[in-house]
Formats: structure tokens, C-alpha cells, sequence
């Protein structure tokens, strides 16, 4: 089988993770793969240095602008008749409106949706411009993936497509061994800054509880970095974007893991955190409290600094409800969120 994938955008992050993957395992399963994204970041590395060719699209940009997006059309159906895949799978919103439009399910096309862009949280304009698209889109694919329950249930209610074209398989991730190497209590947030995560949040209950010996990583980029780098105090570190080896390090020696956001799917860094054993302190949105629970960690109500500080108190403070916690997010890893069986279902879908 010939599988061509599609992605907005080919720097780090959950949905470029999960594209490297699944590309790797079919690979690996003898599939031939290529990968087409805007080039330039740590998927297009990967990619080439696993031996998987890689496609520019520069024409991939964060809008549903036509010019773009037409040029953008034009390429992906010039990659389609040289590389003749017998099956495509476009990945993220733009990506995959593009691909869907341009292809128009001439060649079997599934979609997976990291999330929508009408969640709750998100602002109304955009939940009404992308609710519109995808109804438009989803006429021209066979099957939509989606990476959690929560987001099926809100494609169904948003009449984005029949329940019967929707189909849950949930991020999973491989299990990963902690290694501290100081005996400091490291907090980490891991990722991009831009208005669907909340950093500010947690920075300001970090700096709020004054605790000795405890550190704090935001790890990310995007267009609000300076802003949190101009937060920054004691004991608080504002990496800037990493790529996935680097994070992983910071996991490795971590204590608590943290994910403050205004909007999500199903995050891979949550699944991450959790596979190293760390407990998570998570907001409650999206697909997040499908893998976040008070076994685990912590959920929080979007945008409450108190509960925040609640939550990062009795962590910090307390090691055994840490290493509690920490074992059982391990634990259902293990049962239940591994890569291979994200891998298994997905290639079920594409030999449908």
C-alpha cells in the first residue's frame, strides 16, 4: 500500500509526532510512505533521516485564505500523480481541507482531526468559518479519525458528518523510564504558545506559592513567547520550542506535569507525561478528562488560578501522593494507551 500524508505544518508538536509514528510503522510494516507538510521543522528532519521522502507544501498556512490555499491545491494533486498513493491521510484542519478539496476522494482519502476547531473555548468567528469548512470537506473523504470521544460527540452534534463516517482511535505513546538526576521538584509545561494553551495561568500560581526547591519549565514556542519570557521569575524557565528528543529529557527528570489550556483535542504530551509516571495537572477541556482523572492527577475548571494552586500545592507538598498518582498514570498507559494499539486501529482504517 502507498500512503501519502498530509500535515499543516511540520514543526514539533502532537500532531507531527503522531504523523512521524504511523508513517514509521507502515514503513517499517513494508507501506510505502511519503509525507507532505510546510517544510523546515523537526517532521521534515525526522523524516529524512528515517529514510521516509518528504513533500514541501508551502502553500500551507494557518488560513483558509483561497490564493494560498488554491496554490496549495495545485501541489498536492502535482505530489498525488508522481507519488500515486492508494490511499491518503490528511492530518490538521488546513491540511486536511486542502487535501480533501483538491483530491476529492478520487483516491481514498481518510482525515484525522487533532482536535476541532470549534471547541468549546475557541472564539465564535472561527467555530462558525471552521464548522462551515469541515461540512463542506467531509463529503470528499471515506472515514474520519478522531483522537477522542469528546470530539466525535462534538462532530456528531455540529452535523460535521454521519456518525457512521466518525470513528474514535485514541493518541498512544511508548512507555518511558524516569531518570532524575536532582533532588529539586521539577514542574513542566510542554506546549506551543499560542492562544489555545494558558501558561500565563500557571506561571502566575507558580509564582504565587513561593515554594523552596521547585522549579518550573514552559517548554514551547509560538506567538506568545516573549510575552511569557517577560513573566519569567526565580525558578522559572522559559525553554522556548525544543525539539521532541529535548523534551522528552525534561520529562525524564520531571516531577509533575502540567497543561493549562483554553481548548484540546486528546494531547500527546499529557499521554507522555503520564507514560514517564509523572501525575498531570490538567485543564478540563476537550478530550482531557478521558485520560486525566483524580487517580492520576488533577482536573481543573479552564482558567482557575485558585484550583491551580490547590492542586500544585498538594503535589509539591506531599511525595508519596506524587508517586501515587505518577504510578497509576503509568499504569493506564500500559493498559490502555499504547502506541501499537493507535497504530493497529488506524491501519485497520486504511485497509477498510
Amino acid at each position: 500500500m502507498r500512503i501519502l500524508y498530509t500535515i499543516t505544518k511540520s514543526e514539533a508538536g502532537g500532531a507531527q509526532t503522531h504523523v512521524f509514528q504511523l508513517s514509521k510503522y507502515m514503513k517499517e510494516k513494508g507501506h510505502s510512505v511519503a509525507i507532505m507538510s510546510f517544510p523546515g521543522g523537526e517532521l521534515e528532519k525526522l523524516a529524512k533521516e528515517n529514510n521516509i521522502t518528504f513533500h514541501p507544501n508551502i502553500y500551507f498556512r494557518n488560513t483558509f485564505n483561497p490564493i494560498p490555499g488554491l496554490k496549495a491545491m495545485k501541489r498536492i494533486i502535482e505530489v498525488a500523480s508522481i507519488f500515486s498513493p492508494d490511499i491518503i491521510a490528511c492530518h490538521s484542519s488546513i491540511a486536511g481541507f486542502w487535501t480533501r478539496l483538491a483530491i476529492k476522494n478520487r483516491i481514498p482519502t481518510v482525515f484525522t482531526a487533532h482536535g476541532w476547531g470549534f471547541t468549546d473555548g475557541v472564539p465564535k468567528t472561527k467555530k462558525l468559518l471552521v464548522s462551515l469548512a469541515e461540512r463542506v470537506a467531509q463529503k470528499y473523504c471515506n472515514r474520519i479519525i478522531c483522537v477522542s470521544e469528546y470530539d466525535r460527540q462534538l462532530a456528531i452534534k455540529n452535523k460535521v458528518a454521519k456518525e457512521d463516517k466518525l470513528i474514535t482511535i485514541h493518541n498512544g505513546v511508548e512507555l518511558f523510564q524516569r531518570e532524575k538526576t536532582d533532588n529539586n521538584i521539577n514542574i513542566v509545561f510542554v506546549g506551543r504558545l499560542s492562544n489555545q494553551k494558558d501558561p500565563e495561568l500557571l506561571i502566575q500560581a507558580f509564582g504565587e506559592l513561593k515554594e523552596s526547591n521547585t522549579n518550573l519549565f514552559i517548554i514551547g514556542g509560538g506567538e506568545k513567547e516573549e510575552k511569557i519570557k517577560r513573566m519569567g521569575g526565580d525558578n522559572i524557565q522559559i525553554t522556548g520550542s525544543l525539539t521532541r528528543a529535548e523534551t522528552l529529557n525534561k520529562l525524564k527528570n520531571a516531577d509533575i506535569f502540567v497543561l493549562t489550556s483554553n481548548y484540546e483535542g486528546f494531547p500527546i504530551t499529557i499521554l507522555e507525561a503520564m507514560s514517564f509516571g509523572l501525575p498531570v495537572i490538567a485543564s478540563d477541556v476537550g478530550g482531557v478528562s478521558e485520560i486525566v482523572d483524580d487517580s492520576v492527577g488533577y482536573l481543573i475548571k479552564r482558567g482557575d488560578k485558585e484550583e491551580l494552586k490547590i492542586a500544585l500545592k498538594e503535589l509539591i507538598t506531599n511525595k508519596s501522593l506524587r508517586e501515587e498518582k505518577g504510578a497509576r498514570a503509568r499504569k493506564r498507559i500500559q493498559e490502555s494507551f499504547t502506541i501499537e494499539k493507535m497504530l493497529e486501529k488506524t491501519e485497520q482504517v486504511y485497509l477498510q
